[in-house]
């Protein structure tokens, strides 16, 4: 369900809300490689019949095969939509939809309208190995994922995996019961004691609520790996039923980027046009179509986010009709997600290995302008603190730290963006800035972290692997170049680092880097004979200059670059790093938050005028990259 049209892709994915070392460990611990794991995954995975008949669980093929069916309709609906006439689209799409996914609607009271099943939900028949043998890999859940986890136990690995069929429309209490029993038959099958369960997105709200009602008494998870988590919400669920969504095309071909793995930037064609009215046919499936099949769906609301859950609850669901859903909703809202870090905690401590790994970096993708990995925002993945997306917070913000109160312990993200000292597990959560939901094997640092999480054998945090900093920008193919201070940790700048060490993360382009420039330092690095790099290659840069002797502000290091024989070649990253030199200014409480990016010369000397006429030609881009290259060398020659 993840890689369809970006048009069908903008509703449904509203709906899908969607080696390495280890730790040695003592002779008489059991290896994390004894225990089976236990996929417990997000709602694009589960299958769902009706009298037989899979009704949830389409992939790409299909959604094709409907788009050349009815070529001449599409056709005729995005003519329409030239023309700013977006509800012949609307109406097409939101049919198409009603026809795949509207059999999952449910009544009032949470019931099903169908009488819908899963695949089946005893260990056996969910076995990986049964999986693959008998049912030519349908029903697996996450195959990419699992099959680097079946390398990892040897032999044999798909018997060591299982998959965890649920109703993902249900409650996450009646989910959580479901997996309680799943857990027991899978424990009778094996013959073991204990399980490893990997979670992601709305799996991630069922093991947390199991963990709140079963975890502590039974005591049978080993290790448990919580990827992209939904455990406090997601913002897109109150965006459609509060029918505040405004999806943008920008965001969609961006997910779509990912999704796809393309080096190539196609979304300066969108930024160019500027397509306004495809925004209307995607708010409209939205709020006529995708609205109605979900409306009474346990999962949603207990996917809607607390601080809007009541007032909510008491504008659309009928106390009288909707009696059981309000309940077990009132349930999670209001008995176990404000426990939810004494909950994790006590599992910690209990002997569980839980970790977190979460996404940042990206607003929501239905308008909510919070942090999030484009579908859950990072308060609810992680229990942390954010400044708005598009904001950090001010010089000198001091930490929350109401659940790390360790004053020598950093959890400040390096772009001053993220407090996770208040977060569910401050000392067993990474975030990884640039992450996109449902991305996280197709970017090198997460699937190595996530591997060596899973199979660790003794209790681990985010100081254990020196080689997985707690924060981390994406190292994904798309984003091109990374870049790395010589003597500090990712993200951090102190006055102790000399050079800064660029990488080319592509993985079929050789890359150009044309310079690197640098706003909120005044300094430089040295980029000689514009050095070419091959994919996987680094180079160092030495620093010319001095930072200031200042802490908790922030400086923004800009890599501008050509992407050799790339149909789009010239491009630029920019990253945000933490100053950690000296004092910290005080903190202004009556102003919190200040812009993410600083200033640049571009913004001071270019008018906005001639921004927004280069932005209109797709092309303001190019502009700030040429400029920022002539301003990186200029300042070059400042410093000795």
């Amino acid at each position: 369900m993840k890689k369809m049209i970006p048009l069908l892709l903008s509703a449904v994915l509203l709906l899908g809300v969607v080696s390495f070392a280890v730790p040695a460990f003592a002779a008489d611990q059991p290896d994390a490689h004894d225990y089976p794991t236990i996929i417990v995954p997000g709602y694009s995975s589960s299958d769902l019949f009706l009298d037989g008949e899979q009704i949830w669980g389409l992939d790409k093929k299909d959604i094709l095969n409907t788009v050349l069916a009815k070529i001449f309709f599409f056709g005729r609906g995005i003519g329409e939509m030239a023309l700013k006439k977006p509800d012949y689209l609307t109406d097409l799409l939101g049919k198409e939809i009603q026809k795949y996914v509207g059999k999952l609607a449910m009544n009032p009271d949470g019931t099903s309208v169908y009488d819908i099943e899963t695949y089946q939900q005893d260990a056996a028949h969910t076995q990986y190995a049964y999986l693959y043998e008998k049912e030519g890999g349908k029903h697996v859940h996450e195959p990419a994922i699992m099959k680097d986890i079946a390398k990892q136990y040897g032999k044999d690995g798909n018997k060591q995996i299982f998959a965890y069929q649920q109703d993902f429309r249900l409650s996450a209490v009646d989910c959580a019961a479901t997996l309680d029993k799943y857990i027991d038959d899978v424990l009778a099958f094996t013959g073991k004691e204990k399980v490893n369960i990997i979670a992601l997105s709305h799996g991630g709200q069922t093991v947390a609520t199991y963990l709140a009602l079963y975890g502590l008494e039974k005591n049978v998870i080993n290790n448990l790996l919580m990827i992209v988590p939904a455990i406090g919400g997601v913002a897109a669920a109150y965006d459609l039923m509060s029918e505040t969504a405004q999806l943008d095309e920008e965001s969609l071909v961006t997910y779509f980027e990912n999704s796809e793995l393309l080096e190539e930037d196609v979304n300066w064609l969108v930024r160019a046009n500027q397509f306004g009215v495809l925004d209307d046919v995607c708010n409209a499936l939205m709020h006529r179509y995708v609205k109605d099949i979900i409306g009474y769906w346990g999962s949603i609301w207990d996917f809607i986010p607390a601080e809007h859950y009541d007032a909510l609850k008491e504008q659309l669901l009928d106390p009288a009709e909707s009696p059981e859903l309000i309940a077990k909703s009132d349930k999670f809202h209001h008995e176990i997600l404000p426990h939810i870090t004494e909950t994790l905690s006590s599992c910690v401590d209990a002997g569980m290995n839980i970790s977190i790994v979460a996404g940042a970096g990206m607003p929501v993708l239905t308008g909510t302008q919070e942090q999030s990995d484009f579908v859950v925002a990072i308060g609810s993945s992680t229990g942390a603190k954010s400044a708005p997306f598009g904001s950090r917070f001010a010089n000198g913000y001091p930490q929350k730290r109401n659940v790390c109160t360790d004053p020598a312990h950093n959890h400040l993200s390096p772009d001053m963006c993220i407090d996770l000292s208040c977060g569910y597990l401050p000392e067993h959560t990474w975030i990884v800035n640039g992450m996109y939901h449902g991305m996280t094997w197709k970017d090198p640092y997460c699937r190595a972290l996530c591997q060596t999480l899973l199979f660790a054998n003794e209790p681990v945090d985010v100081k254990a692997f020196t080689e997985f900093p707690q924060f981390q920008y994406s190292t994904c193919p798309i984003y091109t170049v990374s870049a790395s201070l010589d003597r500090s940790p990712q993200g951090y700048w102190s006055g102790a680092d000399t050079a800064l060490t660029l990488k080319n993360l592509s993985a079929k382009y050789n890359l150009q880097i044309f310079s690197v420039s640098v706003d909120g330092a005044d300094v430089t690095f040295d980029i000689k004979s514009r050095p070419s790099l091959a994919p996987g290659e680094t180079y160092t840069a030495p620093l010319k200059g001095t930072i200031s002797a200042v802490s908790l502000t922030t400086a923004d290091i800009t890599i501008n670059y050509y992407l050799q024989d790339s149909k789009t070649p010239l491009g630029s990253r920019t990253l945000v790093f933490t100053l950690m030199n000296g004092d910290a200014p005080a903190f202004d409480s009556e102003t919190p938050f200040v812009n993410a990016l600083q200033q640049t010369a571009f913004d001071e000397i270019v008018p906005e005028k001639v921004k927004s006429k280069f932005a209109r030609f797709g092309v303001l881009d190019l502009l700030k990259l040429l400029f920022n290259t002539v301003m990186a060398f200029v300042r070059s020659f400042r410093f000795p």
